[in-house]
C-alpha cells in the first residue's frame, strides 16, 4: 500500500484515544516516595511495560509523519505553474490543500480531495504527545534509579 493510502486509512479518534490513555497511565504512574525493594520492582515492571507500549506507537507516528512531510516536500518542490518561483510554490501550496485522494481510498473517505497540510497536523499532534511521554517516562525512570540509589546507600549504612 502507497504511504498516502495508508496515512488515509488511519482512525485518528482511536489513535488519540490510544495516545490519551497512554497519557492517563503515565500520569497515574507515580515515583514511589516509599523506597524499598517491593514498591521499586512493582514501579519498575509497570514503566517497562508503559515504555515498551509508548515506543511502539511512538515507532509507528514517527513512520506516518516521515511519510507525510515527504508528500508536502515532493508537491512543493514540483513547482506548479507560475510565473515565478513564489507563484510557482503558492500553487504547490494550494494543490497541497486540495490534493487528489486515490480512487482506492475514496470509499474509505469523505471527500476527493485531503488538505495534506490538515493531515499532517492530525499526525504530528500524535507524533508530538507520544514523544513526550517518553520523555517523562524517561525521567522517571532518572528518578526511580536515584531513588535506588539512596536505598542501596541507606542499605549499606545500616549495615
Amino acid at each position: 500500500m502507497k504511504a498516502l493510502q495508508r496515512l488515509l486509512l488511519i482512525d485518528f479518534d482511536a489513535e488519540e484515544e490510544i495516545v490519551a490513555s497512554l497519557g492517563q497511565r503515565n500520569l497515574e504512574l507515580k515515583v514511589p516516595t516509599d523506597n524499598n525493594h517491593t514498591t521499586l520492582h512493582f514501579f519498575n515492571c509497570h514503566l517497562s511495560d508503559l515504555y515498551a507500549e509508548v515506543e511502539h506507537y511512538y515507532g509507528l507516528s514517527r513512520r506516518n509523519k516521515d511519510a507525510i512531510e515527504r508528500i508536502i516536500d515532493n508537491i512543493l518542490k514540483d513547482y506548479y505553474g507560475g510565473k515565478n518561483e513564489a507563484a510557482r510554490k503558492a500553487a504547490g501550496i494550494q494543490y497541497a490543500q486540495k490534493y487528489p485522494v486515490p480512487e482506492n481510498v475514496i470509499p474509505f473517505v469523505d471527500s476527493e480531495t485531503v488538505d495534506l497540510f490538515y493531515l499532517e497536523d492530525r499526525i504530528n499532534g500524535i507524533y508530538y504527545v507520544l514523544n513526550s511521554l517518553i520523555k517523562s517516562i524517561e525521567n522517571k525512570s532518572s528518578a526511580k534509579i536515584t531513588s535506588n540509589s539512596l536505598l542501596n546507600l541507606e542499605s549499606a549504612l545500616v549495615r
